[in-house]
């Protein structure tokens, strides 16, 4: 299938006429039928737009070998941030979270204060330079 048949059944799939998918992209009635009739093809910024409008990935619409809408629309690595986000929020990652940022905020105050203990020894020995 075409790019512009595509088009045309997720349009009338999601039952919209092409005013309105043109008014949802912010184009002309006649921008989405040459679309359609594939004498033009949308701009970028609009390709990612009816992608994003019909649920579908960007190979679909542009590759005619592909033929399934409904491919994950996802990168594995934004699923795996995402469950790494709800993993995050549970009651028991909280708690470890806190005391691993106590522990942190401890050893980052020990080395600064084994810092400051030594150039005040230094000082106190040395002299201060100049």
């Amino acid at each position: 299938m075409t790019f512009g048949e595509k088009l045309e059944g997720l349009r009338r799939r999601e039952n919209y006429t092409q005013e309105q998918l043109a008014e949802l992209l912010g184009v002309s009635r006649q921008a989405v039928g040459k679309w359609e009739s594939d004498l033009a093809y949308p701009e970028t910024d609009k390709l990612l737009e009816l992608g994003r409008l019909f649920s579908c990935r960007m190979d679909y619409l542009l590759k005619e070998e592909v033929t399934d809408p409904s491919g994950d629309t996802e990168s594995s690595f934004y699923r795996d941030v995402k469950a790494i986000g709800r993993r995050l929020k549970t009651p028991e990652s909280k708690r470890k979270m806190k005391k691993g940022l106590k522990v942190a905020a401890i050893v980052f105050l020990s080395v600064l204060a084994v810092d400051f203990l030594s150039m005040l020894v230094y000082f106190l020995i040395w002299g201060i330079p100049g």
